[in-house]
């Protein structure tokens, strides 16, 4: 969802620096990008930055600002809404595996009004095991009825590509502002934007 459909890691960065200037820290864009897209952040930030309070105190905060900023801010990514529609439009199944928990995923999706653009909904909440592990894109490709290894997972940041490829996916990936710098995991191709993806070269077939 993140950085595929909606521009959501700037919410992020901003509601992370919000928390850190509480007490008197701050992270940069750059120190910020390893985080992105798992669920162990908070828990890898308070270890990495020495910060004083427990994860529980900044994952309860982190909630609260992350759900107001998707129903409020939320602007979907170039191509995403007419993307998604469109492989509706062809039948093809379609999922969201998302790190974020389901109340963001559910605020966003409304806000895009993508609400019920998706056969099948996978969020941070219905895994254990965050991304880069497999088990979000493998409980996706369970629910849709189809197998792993014949889905393609569209993702922007480097532990999503890995997950997906440790799936058995083909994995293709978005740049944006917060990824277009870091090294990606061997996506098998990499895009600009979802206007630059033709439905000819997911179906097989002229469209």
């Amino acid at each position: 969802m993140d950085g595929v459909l909606v521009d959501g890691e700037p919410l992020h960065f901003r509601a992370v620096n919000q928390l850190l200037g509480e007490e008197g820290r701050s992270i940069s864009l750059e120190d910020y990008k390893p985080y992105m897209g798992t669920k162990s952040g908070w828990s890898e930030m308070i270890r990495d930055l020495g910060l004083g309070r427990p994860k529980d105190y900044y994952s309860d905060r982190y909630r609260g600002l992350i759900l107001d900023q998707y129903r409020t801010h939320s602007r979907p990514l170039p191509g995403a809404v007419e993307f998604v529609r469109a492989l509706a439009d062809a039948g093809i199944p379609r999922a969201v595996a998302s790190s974020s928990i389901q109340p963001w995923v559910e605020a966003c999706l409304d806000r895009l009004g993508l609400h019920d653009a998706f056969d099948v909904t996978v969020t941070g909440s219905d895994v254990s095991e965050g991304k880069p592990d497999p088990a979000i894109y493998l409980l996706a490709a369970s629910r849709l009825g189809v197998d792993a290894t014949k889905c393609l997972a569209i993702e922007d940041a480097p532990a999503g590509i890995q997950s997906a490829r440790n799936a058995g996916m083909e994995c293709w990936a978005v740049l944006t502002e917060f990824t277009r710098d870091l090294p990606l995991p061997d996506p098998h191709r990499v895009l600009e934007s979802l206007l630059h993806v033709d439905l000819e070269h997911i179906l097989g077939v002229p469209v």
